[in-house]
C-alpha cells in the first residue's frame, strides 16, 4: 500500500510541473506588460532586437518561458517584429485572414483603438506544430504607435 501511495504522490507532482509549465492567459497578459515595459526603458531599436533573434527574451523557443513569443504590427497591419516567424517581418498582413474568414490583424487594431489594450481570439498555425491550425487568444495592447502582443493556442 506504501509503494502505491508513493506512486500516486509522484505522478501528481508530475502533472503539477506539467501543469505549471503551461502557459496562462495571466502569462500572456505578463509577457506584453513586460514587453511594454521593455521598449518603454530601452527603445524601439533594442526592443525588436529582442523579439527577433532567437537569443532574444521575446522570441520563441519550445520548452522555454512556457514557448510564448511577442509579436508587434503597427497600426496599419505592417510587422515590424515577430518572436517566431522572422520571415514575417516587414509584411504587410491588414488584408489577411483565418481560415474562418475573420480579418483579425483589422479586429485587434480596432480593439486597441477603443479600449488601448484586450483579448482577441482567432486562428492561426502554431510555431510548436506548424502543420496544425488552432484556436489563438491573444493579449494586445497598443503603445507608441506599435501594437504589442502575445498569445495562447489551444485557448
Amino acid at each position: 500500500m506504501r509503494k502505491f501511495l508513493v506512486s500516486v504522490a509522484l505522478a501528481s507532482l508530475s502533472v503539477v510541473a506539467f501543469a505549471s509549465a503551461t502557459a496562462t492567459k495571466e502569462d500572456v497578459k505578463a509577457l506584453v506588460k513586460q514587453a511594454v515595459t521593455f521598449v518603454k526603458a530601452n527603445g524601439r531599436d533594442q526592443f525588436f532586437k529582442e523579439v527577433r533573434v532567437s537569443e532574444g527574451q521575446f522570441h520563441f523557443r519550445i520548452g522555454t518561458k512556457k514557448d510564448l513569443y511577442i509579436f508587434v504590427y503597427d497600426e496599419k497591419g505592417t510587422v515590424l517584429a515577430h518572436g517566431a516567424r522572422v520571415d514575417l517581418n516587414g509584411r504587410n498582413r491588414w488584408n489577411d485572414k483565418d481560415p474562418d474568414g475573420k480579418a483579425w490583424i483589422q479586429d485587434w487594431t480596432d480593439l486597441v483603438h477603443k479600449s488601448g489594450s484586450g483579448w482577441i481570439g482567432y486562428k492561426e498555425f502554431s510555431p510548436a506544430d506548424k502543420n496544425k491550425v488552432m484556436d489563438k487568444a491573444s493579449f494586445v495592447e497598443l503603445t507608441d504607435g506599435m501594437v504589442i502582443g502575445c498569445g495562447i493556442y489551444g485557448k
